[in-house]
């Protein structure tokens, strides 16, 4: 059995709303989405004999990283149209 820890931080009520939506949009727990967005592997089941590495952490990551690309390309899309309306 390997030893853990908890890192708390604290978010705003519309922060944890943010992560909380993203994470069901991706249909993992909030804490996995997290993990993923630091570069952590995702935890899963908490019981070894439901984990299954099957390369799906791998397809989550780059999942995931492909949604945060899109976002922030739309973020900025966004960003220069208000910009160019003022």
């Amino acid at each position: 059995m390997m030893a853990s820890s908890s890192i708390t931080f604290r978010v705003d009520d519309s922060e944890r709303r943010e992560l909380v939506t993203r994470a069901e949009r991706d249909k993992v727990s909030l804490s996995d989405y997290i993990r993923v967005r630091l570069g952590l592997h995702a935890q899963g089941s908490e019981s070894d004999d439901e984990v299954q590495n099957d390369g799906q952490n791998e397809t989550l990551r780059e999942q995931l990283v492909d949604h945060e690309r899109r976002l922030r390309a739309l973020e900025d899309d966004h960003a220069r149209r208000r910009a160019g309306a003022s």
